[in-house]
């Protein structure tokens, strides 16, 4: 944690002295730095479905605790400053701060962002611009809709293909890009984004092209509108996004595209809101055993998804509560019935403590769903989590 805490702090210096070198500080304008983080402590009970931990032949059984403890930690370095031409540079440094999470790395996400009457240049690894735009249903409390929150508590079976990070938004990745958000006109605000390399190694040039490339690029684009309906907060926002990958031994000429929409209406203390989703993967599958070239759309090979979520919130004072429904479906092998899915109910609470304090509550139910019926291969439950959380 400390190798860690001194790396950021070394970054975050060294960003600082470069962009002393510029006009803005030379003409005495010196930039600005500023910490601050966030930590999130919780328990919670949770029971898995008795099927999954035990195999077919009930010989053979995994146990899962019912209780367990787990935190959330960032601390963020920004610094930022004008030249005397009006231009504002920004750079920031986000650090994962818990000594368990990333694998040891610690670094979530860094980037420059560049400011003027042209919009934001953001260039580093933060998310993209459908993700940043994106407009979703509301909630709330110690365990997210999105994200990996559900399966730190009931567990996903590994036969099952919907991601444990599943969400109703595109390009929430922090792949290495270069990102554009123009201002606001009439409540519109557009974006665009490009990851040159998704592999995000941006020691040498991509090579996604041609028979032998390994690499692949991302596209997306964003709009998001926010304004007022009489007393009412009206906002919705639409993206699309693309991944071109290279050609395999298995698949020729793949690439993934998907979109999101968002609305959500603020009327008085209570906030409704619905978001939807597709991706799908379009290409050949080709080589002997495909008996020449066959649409991998639909087969266990593509990432053909649909996503629907949709909540409700009311707010008053230092209260809030929120219910919400998600619900992802992947389509596998097209001569099977059925699609792996995973189902969400979720009742969270948020209660103010204090000046950048809060109790945080929430019951989940899960449910991983297989395309076949194997007990194993499918598990559900219900968690009981709540925790405290602090800004600062």
């Amino acid at each position: 944690m400390k190798k860690s805490l001194y790396l950021t702090s070394a970054l975050v210096a060294a960003s600082v002295l470069a962009l002393g070198s510029t006009d803005a500080t030379a003409a005495g304008k010196a930039l600005s730095v500023k910490v601050s983080g966030s930590y999130k402590a919780q328990v919670g009970y949770a029971k898995q479905a008795s099927g999954f931990i035990n195999t077919n032949d009930s010989t053979i059984a995994t146990s899962y605790n019912t209780i367990d403890v787990k935190t959330d930690s960032e601390v963020h370095f920004k610094a930022s400053g004008t030249t005397d031409s009006g231009i504002k540079i920004g750079v920031g440094i986000e650090l994962e701060s818990d000594q368990n999470k990333n694998g040891g790395d610690h670094i979530d996400g860094s980037y420059m962002t560049v400011g003027g009457g042209f919009g934001t240049l953001m260039m580093g690894s933060s998310a993209a611009a459908a993700a940043v735009l994106a407009v979703n249903a509301p909630s709330t409390g110690a365990i997210g809709v999105f994200g990996g929150d559900s399966a730190a508590w009931i567990v996903k079976p590994a036969n099952v293909a919907v991601s444990a990070a599943a969400g109703a938004n595109i390009g929430g990745n922090d792949k290495a890009k270069i990102r554009w958000t123009s201002p606001s006109f009439s409540g519109f605000t557009a974006g665009a984004s490009y990851v040159p390399d998704y592999s995000s190694a941006d020691a040498n040039m991509a090579s996604n092209g041609g028979n032998s490339g390994t690499d692949a690029s991302q596209i997306d684009v964003a709009l998001k509108y926010s304004g007022k309906m009489g007393t009412n907060a009206v906002s919705g926002s639409a993206g699309w996004w693309s991944v071109d990958q290279v050609t395999t031994a298995a698949n020729a000429n793949t690439s993934t595209e998907g979109y999101s929409l968002g609305v959500s209406t603020t009327m008085g203390a209570i906030t409704v809101g619905a978001g939807y989703k597709e991706v799908a993967t379009t290409g050949k599958a080709i080589g002997a055993a495909n008996s020449g070239a066959n649409s991998i759309s639909g087969t266990a090979t593509s990432l053909d998804e649909e996503v629907s979520n949709v909540g409700i919130s009311w707010a008053q004072g230092k209260t809030t509560v929120a219910l919400n429904y998600f619900r992802s479906e992947m389509e596998m092998a097209t001569g099977t019935d059925g699609e792996d899915s995973l189902t969400k109910w979720t009742l969270g609470l948020k209660y103010g403590m204090g000046p950048g304090i809060d109790f945080l509550g929430t019951v989940q139910n899960v449910v991983w769903g297989d395309e076949g019926d194997v007990a194993a291969n499918n598990n559900k439950g219900t968690a009981f989590v709540g925790g405290i959380a602090v800004k600062f």
